[in-house]
């Protein structure tokens, strides 16, 4: 006879919970300028023991990853489409800046240093990878490809929308110039394979 084990749904929703608070706790930490996580403090902050954190994330690696898709779920609640090519590279650009700029820890990460980094290029690795495809996918000389590349993986981050802010630029129009900027830098790339 084989049985099963016992899952209960309102001890797993309360363990959702508290992960959730943890996770919401390292989040803080670093939005208030520290570099590192600090299981102790999320422990007091989230109002449970230094050994509830580490079962949820025992260690470092597991804090981060942990962070990085927590995050995720939180500024772009939908998910994010990877950019599917060429003609997508806009859309892409425009719907990453339109969601991640509606949510106020965006900043924070977006020029975090130590473990905040950490956990955006953990988020990003895969959206890199696609915006390096779709250029490549153009088919240009390679001195022109790399040269979009990095202007357009400059672009890829919420930095670039609060550097157009700082500038003077609306915060809520940041996506949409970016986006041109992503039409005129396709299009230069575009040109090159026509001469």
């Amino acid at each position: 006879m084989t049985t099963r084990p016992y899952v209960s749904a309102k001890r797993e929703e309360k363990a959702q919970a508290t992960r959730a608070a943890i996770l919401t706790a390292f989040a803080e930490q670093l939005s208030e300028g520290n570099d590192r996580l600090s299981p102790s403090a999320a422990a007091a902050r989230a109002g449970v023991s230094l050994r509830t954190v580490h079962v949820h994330f025992p260690n470092e690696e597991s804090q981060i990853a942990a962070l990085a898709e927590w995050l995720d779920h939180q500024l772009y609640p939908e998910g994010v489409v990877l950019c599917a090519g060429p003609d997508d590279l806009v859309r892409y650009f425009r719907d990453i800046h339109r969601q991640a700029l509606k949510h106020p820890i965006t900043r924070s990460l977006a020029f975090g240093r130590g473990a905040w980094r950490t956990v955006r290029d953990r988020r990003r690795v895969d959206r890199l990878a696609a915006i390096r495809q779709s250029v490549e996918a153009i088919g240009a000389p390679a001195e022109a490809t790399r040269q979009a590349t990095a202007m357009l993986l400059s672009l890829s981050g919420a930095d670039a929308s609060y550097r157009l802010l700082d500038h003077g630029l609306p915060l809520e129009q940041a996506p949409d110039v970016i986006a041109n900027m992503v039409t005129l830098i396709v299009g230069q790339l575009r040109a090159q394979m026509a001469n």
